[in-house]
């Protein structure tokens, strides 16, 4: 029986290719969306679950109460003692580990390579689950000179020989043995490795020894029974009888307070200070699936009003069934296994159209997904079923609608008298996947103009024409004068400074309690950057009161130039002359924005650059002629070489390295409005279905009309009437819910747009437009209809 039911429903569906065209076709690019937004959902849900232990390990956190760091005063830092002694002073703790992770120059022969570095110690290999090659781990982590290289890292280094004990040495002048090769980091994890070795080998480490206030390290803990992680963060109070004392000798009003953070939840729904890399978002996430699970539908509508639409041509074919003793149960039957048919149908073609979007669909999101069903059964079954219930969606009313059909109507040819319930049900489900698409066109576009105020909006500096390089070499800033003259010999390059930092990746905070007129020794928590004398000059800063820093002035090296918000925080007219922390305040520079846009802008100071502050590490900005780049920036990168020779430098623009904080936004911004889009395309799609739908039952009055003497456009006015007022219907209900949630999107951006109402007049116009041209090839087809067709059964 149900061979002969996929027959049936086969031969039905090749008897009416252009009805099949368009359903396959529809529900082909929703399923298609479906599958895509799928694999990234997943994706993003499966950050670090691969690690065998991960339900029952967690991340140390701390809060710092009164100490607020860009938005929040939660850090994802610990110090090393604490984890010892929570293995010693907690039987529920199995195991602990520390790790940070930073950059490293490793030097190959006349070759050298930038790569980044997981330093830990051995427990690190019973916390997280990382598969050896070669070599054992047990003991490597022990000595500070033994090294674990990433397959990677392995090819690139040594090629097809065994890099086992092979030696290798690092710019800072350090030499590791490789003792291991391990697997890649998979991509699906929330800190990325192409080495691993000891933290003993960093020369932090004997300062860290025993030390409550030095927060270098990320430390990580598996409990036996994770349940008890919210008793054992309760009992983790205990410390603070170490650490308040701790805080309180090196000056500060602060002291922390530790939890616990499950490492499931790192990814998707951590947003703290000193993350080992950036994040996810959660709500990004949901609004993905949302689109899915709306694009599935939108398509499920699409074929219910398509179906039903078809049932005047079916109408016959009912009635002979039911006359030969056809039952209505069989009948539905026969109807449903037509839409799940066609469904599963779409379906594989989905797959093998998602397979080959999948590479570009990685690279506009960033992401490395893969779609091996073999390997990935849970998302076999998540489509197999989104499938099933497509398809009983799409085809349960049109298999009740077309089975309640008597006998002697669908034979007379006049069932759909008084079916105006039908028609009902049409303009909802066609007034509700508008009300959707125009949602989603509204939120797209306010989307793209929030990330475009972003771009043009002026930051309090000039970031056009400049470009940096990133070094992390102490020969630099010992012999910055002589680079800046090197540099400057190029007549295309017109000024150059050194900075410790961007103007908008200020960093570095810290507590300042001397100020004239603090005479409670109450601390200001304030932003601080080390520039040289021509950095206001590069970036073209604004000073509102007082001077810059000169060469002339010796007492300048202890002198300060202070924010207006700093200004503000300090209560301070008169600010110049000013006694502040070891020196004096010699001018007051504009607000400039040093974060992204969520955030508000904060006090800073600027002071000179000194041995002390800059250590070995830095941004050379250069402001020059655009005008042959290529070869400028190469004489930029020659010309750092010959200072310190054997290091890769990259000479970037500012003005993307300060986009770079925007670049998941705007990439899911573009994913956004192409699924916009394609929702757009299947609502215009279940239009151009209603209209078939219309025009089957209006089809003895548009003919009546015609012989009475109307022409084409007046026929088509009166089809498009009705359709024009659902689409108005639909951006009335849109326009607000969209506006309610933008808004509250909005919210997240201190510096923001403002809502504008021609946005909705915007989306409702093209929405329009979409209408007109749905139907207007079907209403002028049906104009020009012989009405004789039409009339000859009355």
């Amino acid at each position: 029986m149900f061979k002969n039911h996929i027959k049936l429903a086969w031969r039905n569906l090749i008897k009416n290719k252009a009805y099949l065209i368009i359903n396959l076709t529809g529900l082909t690019v929703a399923m298609t969306c479906f599958v895509l937004l799928a694999l990234f959902v997943q994706f993003e849900m499966s950050f670090d679950k691969h690690h065998q232990n991960s339900d029952r390990t967690f991340r140390i956190v701390q809060q710092q109460k009164g100490n607020s760091y860009q938005g929040t005063d939660m850090f994802a830092v610990a110090p090393l003692p604490l984890g010892e002694a929570l293995l010693q002073d907690f039987p529920e703790v199995e195991n602990v580990t520390n790790l940070n992770i930073g950059g490293a120059l490793i030097l190959k022969g006349d070759q050298s390579f930038v790569q980044q570095g997981l330093y830990t110690d051995s427990a690190y290999f019973d916390v997280f689950s990382t598969k050896i090659i070669e070599g054992n781990p047990t003991l490597i982590l022990e000595s500070p000179d033994n090294i674990l290289v990433t397959e990677t890292l392995a090819n690139k280094l040594f090629g097809d020989i065994s890099p086992i004990d092979q030696s290798l040495k690092f710019g800072n002048g350090m030499s590791f043995t490789v003792k291991a090769v391990i697997e890649n980091p998979p991509k699906n994890q929330h800190f990325s490795y192409d080495f691993i070795a000891s933290y003993k080998s960093q020369g932090y480490y004997p300062h860290d020894v025993g030390q409550w206030v030095s927060n270098n390290y990320h430390t990580y803990i598996t409990l036996k029974d994770p349940k008890q992680f919210k008793l054992l963060e309760g009992k983790m109070a205990v410390y603070e009888k170490v650490t308040k004392p701790a805080y309180e000798n090196q000056g500060f009003k602060f002291y922390p307070e530790y939890k616990l953070q499950p490492l499931e939840a790192i990814h998707l729904k951590s947003d703290i200070n000193v993350e080992l890399s950036q994040n996810g978002n959660i709500k990004y996430v949901s609004l993905f699936a949302i689109i899915a699970i709306i694009i599935l539908v939108l398509a499920a509508i699409n074929y219910t009003n398509l179906a039903t639409t078809k049932s005047a041509q079916r109408a016959k074919e009912v009635g002979i069934s039911k006359v030969l003793g056809a039952k209505r149960g069989s009948l539905i039957i026969q109807y449903l296994s037509e839409s799940l048919f066609l469904t599963f149908a779409s379906l594989a073609l989905s797959l093998v159209l998602a397979s080959i979007l999948l590479p570009y669909f990685n690279t506009l999101l960033n992401r490395d997904i893969s779609l091996n069903l073999l390997e990935n059964l849970q998302i076999l079954a998540i489509l197999s079923l989104a499938a099933l219930v497509a398809g009983i969606i799409s085809g349960l009313y049109p298999a009740f609608f077309l089975s309640g059909i008597g006998p002697i109507k669908a034979l007379k040819g006049n069932f759909l008298k008084g079916r105006r319930q039908g028609v009902s049900l049409k303009s909802i489900l066609v007034v509700s996947q508008f009300a959707v698409a125009i949602g989603l066109a509204i939120a797209s576009v306010i989307i793209h103009q929030q990330l475009q105020y972003i771009q043009n909006k002026n930051l309090g500096y000039e970031n056009k024409q400049l470009v940096h390089v990133r070094y992390f070499e102490s020969k630099i800033t010992e012999k910055q004068k002589v680079l800046k003259e090197m540099l400057l010999q190029n007549p295309k390059i017109h000024k150059v400074s050194l900075s410790s930092q961007l103007p908008f990746n200020v960093t570095s905070q810290g507590p300042v309690t001397s100020w004239e007129g603090n005479y409670s020794n109450e601390p200001l928590y304030i932003h601080r950057t080390y520039v040289d004398h021509d950095f206001l000059d590069v970036f073209e800063m604004n000073l509102v009161d007082g001077r810059s820093f000169s060469r002339e002035i010796a007492s300048d090296s202890v002198a300060y130039l202070l924010n207006e918000s700093a200004v503000k925080s300090l209560g301070w007219a008169t600010p110049i002359g000013k006694q502040f922390a070891n020196g004096k305040v010699i001018g007051v520079l504009k607000d400039f924005h040093l974060k992204t846009f969520d955030q508000a802008i904060e006090p800073l100071f600027m002071a000179l650059r000194t041995p002390e502050h800059t250590r070995n590490f830095g941004e050379v900005v250069l402001q020059m002629d655009m005008s042959d780049y290529q070869k400028t920036s190469e004489f930029v990168v020659n010309t750092m070489k010959k200072i310190v020779p054997h290091v890769p430098y990259e000479v970037k623009f500012v003005e993307d390295s300060y986009m770079q904080f925007y670049n998941e936004e705007e990439r899911l911004g573009k994913a956004f409005n192409i699924f916009t889009l394609l929702a757009l395309f299947i609502a215009g799609m279940g239009l151009f279905g209603m209209v078939s739908f219309q025009i089957a039952q209006r089809s003895r009055e548009i003919s009546i009309r015609k012989v009475l003497g109307s022409s084409v456009s007046a026929i088509l006015s009166l089809l498009a009437k009705g359709v024009f007022k659902q689409i108005i219907f639909a951006l009335l209900i849109a326009t607000p819910l969209a506006y309610y949630f933008m808004e509250s999107w909005l919210q997240e951006y201190v510096y923001r747009i403002s809502l504008q109402w021609w946005v909705a007049i915007l989306v409702g116009f093209l929405a329009l437009t979409l209408a007109f041209l749905s139907i207007s090839f079907q209403s002028i087809k049906a104009a020009r209809t012989n009405p004789v067709k039409s009339l000859r059964t009355e």
